[in-house]
């Protein structure tokens, strides 16, 4: 892992990271500072503005956070700052001079909650056991073992998209395992880095939603449940299942990615028309590698684990201590050099951990503003039934682009989704879909994403470019899913 560059970068991008329009003067990246920094500077201004106090109505106000994040990124390509700046809006606009000390309390209050410590610690887990796929060649040895079957670029293509579709039932193992493996593979066919990480992008958190035993599905299908809407599980899945267009969609298209009968376009095919001007990696260098079976071995953990005991975390424990075992019995491995493997792929890790604590304190913060409550209360008292569904997914959709609230947006807003379709006579299902829908269309176009910012880091693509290669595959998935829901509302499908 250490001889690539970071995924996340601290730092502006590398003038190859740049987007061509980006490289065009030397100056433009200290101009893009300036102005980026000038408007966090008018953001901060501008709060003095605002409403103050825990119990004011923010309103629109509660977008300013969100906005001020998608801006400065886009302007600076400085992730981790734009998040630490957006996230300090909220308490500065609650709390006014003591916004230092709010900020301070938020983060403890967001990093000690357990769920959100459980995912942090679960990230720290995925790096170590992404340092022993690399650093110790389970990674090399799955990949030459891939291209015995990806025998030219359409096929590694469909073999990436199947494993990412095969490992969906979590979109961390699909995003970690399929990235780190399969990159190398497609760049050996001259498909650049950022073709795996758009391809993973589109068809890991889309099959997730669409996997009955994936993890989003037991989550909505569970919550469904407790707010009283269905008798079992299996039919509350099967009712929601045919109105995931977002998902569907999604996944068909980055399947036909990357078999390439969609074609290669926008940034992405600047990456392709690049590396073909590349030398072509090696096939095969004469190490001896570790059996294929090796790097299975603590995905098939994982699945297990995950399945058997309802705990992710606990699952990469046991692959870690799996996987160690045997490769220091097949003497691949000492003990210390399995260690020291470990606690590299931990941490080059850090950034990603950093970035998403930073995350976890935005969305405290937007939370604390009423932005959800805001968002459904403005649409509904003014809609027909059969639109219910749209709104809700044109909506949600917007706002987890700017920033990902990911499964929080489904424990929030499922329960009141089901009362608020009950009460206008809407399609629970249908509107119920339209919501996680959305919240997949975040997870794959949000640059907050978690999952954006684990593909980002397995497949060694710096996060801004891997987002701005992926959003238009993510674009023509969303497009499908507007007209899907809008046929809907033409068909009149209420409850």
């Amino acid at each position: 892992m250490a001889h690539d560059a970071p995924s996340i970068p601290l730092s502006p991008l590398t003038p190859h990271d740049m987007p061509p329009a980006a490289r065009a003067s030397r100056f433009t990246p200290r101009l893009r500072t300036i102005v980026g920094y000038t408007g966090v500077l008018a953001a901060f201004l501008f709060t003095m503005l605002a409403p103050s106090g825990e119990d004011a109505a923010y309103q629109w106000w509660s977008l300013l956070p969100a906005v001020t994040l998608f801006g400065f990124v886009l302007i600076t390509h400085r992730i981790i700052e734009g998040f630490l700046w957006a996230g300090f809006l909220a308490p500065l606009m609650v709390h006014r001079a003591d916004a230092p000390t709010a900020w301070l309390d938020l983060i403890y209050s967001q990093v000690s909650d357990l769920g959100n410590l459980g995912l942090l610690a679960l990230l720290v887990l995925i790096g170590g056991l992404l340092g022993v796929f690399e650093q110790l060649g389970l990674a090399d040895s799955f990949a030459r073992a891939a291209s015995r079957l990806a025998r030219g670029p359409r096929a590694s293509g469909a073999v990436t998209a199947a494993s990412s579709l095969l490992l969906s039932n979590d979109n961390y193992l699909s995003a970690s395992g399929v990235g780190v493996s399969m990159a190398p593979v497609n760049r050996r066919y001259g498909l650049p880095r950022t073709f795996t990480a758009a391809v993973l992008r589109s068809t890991g958190e889309a099959g997730t939603t669409l996997n009955p035993i994936g993890s989003t599905s037991v989550l909505y299908v569970s919550l469904l449940l407790a707010a009283g809407y269905g008798s079992s599980e299996m039919g509350v899945y099967l009712e929601i299942l045919p109105f995931l267009f977002y998902s569907i969609a999604g996944a068909l298209i980055g399947f036909l990615l990357a078999v390439q009968v969609i074609p290669i376009f926008g940034p992405l095919k600047r990456d392709l028309d690049g590396i073909h001007n590349e030398a072509a990696a090696t096939e095969d260098d004469g190490r001896k590698l570790p059996h294929f079976l090796n790097f299975l071995a603590p995905i098939v953990t994982v699945i297990f684990v995950s399945f058997v005991f309802g705990q992710l975390q606990l699952g990469f424990v046991l692959a870690l201590f799996v996987t160690g075992a045997l490769l220091v019995v097949q003497r691949h491995a000492s003990i210390t050099g399995y260690v020291d493997a470990v606690l590299t792929g931990m941490k080059e890790m850090f950034s990603l951990v950093l970035l998403l604590a930073l995350a976890f304190v935005l969305v405290g913060g937007i939370k604390s503003l009423g932005f959800t409550e805001f968002v459904i209360d403005g649409v509904s008292g003014f809609i027909a039934p059969q639109w219910l569904p749209l709104i809700i997914f044109a909506i949600f959709a917007a706002t987890e682009m700017l920033v990902t609230l990911n499964w929080s947006l489904y424990i929030l807003l499922i329960p009141v989704l089901v009362e608020l379709s009950l009460r206008i006579d809407a399609s629970v299902p249908v509107t119920v879909a339209a919501l996680i829908s959305a919240g997949t269309f975040g997870l794959a176009s949000s640059i907050s994403s978690d999952v954006g910012l684990l593909t980002s880091s397995s497949t060694r693509v710096p996060l801004y470019r891997h987002w701005i290669t992926s959003l238009p595959y993510q674009l023509l998935a969303v497009s499908v899913a507007l007209i899907g829901y809008t046929v809907v509302g033409f068909a009149g499908i209420t409850g």
